[in-house]
């Protein structure tokens, strides 16, 4: 009885292990920044898994920069789990690590969203979010500052 026992709760493991567990698909997106007009500063760029940081512009999942150094630069994301993202670019032309506005508050430097959206303004997640299960490509277009 006690072999029994033991069997059955070996079985009842080992099939907990085998058919239970759950695994996170590691995808990949590829992003290409298009049509950036001078190609001079960096890119920096952030992703968003959810509305809440999308909107409010805090914790991006993945966050990275890239020299902007030809009219079109691919970067690519590893890692990601299989869901809904946002986009947001921002063509910094000077390097200093922020939007430079102008006095009248229009942007002095280029930008981005996921598909493309958003002319003024930042648009809802819904609008600029995408889906990446395994591999995604996106081509962003670097739209050109107020200044151009």
């Amino acid at each position: 009885m006690k072999t029994l026992n033991t069997l059955l709760q070996t079985t009842l493991l080992a099939s907990t292990l085998i058919f239970g567990a759950t695994t996170v698909q590691a995808s990949e997106l590829e992003v290409n920044f298009i049509d950036i007009e001078r190609p001079v500063g960096q890119l920096m760029v952030a992703i968003y898994d959810s509305e809440e940081a999308y909107t409010n512009k805090t914790q991006p999942l993945k966050y990275a920069t890239v020299e902007a150094d030809a009219d079109t630069v691919t970067l690519n994301f590893d890692g990601l789990a299989d869901g809904t993202y946002a986009l947001m670019l921002i063509h910094d032309l000077n390097s200093n690590g922020q939007m430079d506005i102008n006095a009248m508050g229009l942007p002095q430097d280029g930008y981005g969203f996921s598909n493309n959206v958003g002319m003024y303004g930042l648009p809802p997640f819904d609008a600029a979010s995408f889906e990446v299960r395994e591999f995604a490509s996106i081509d962003v277009i670097v739209r050109k500052p107020v200044n151009l």
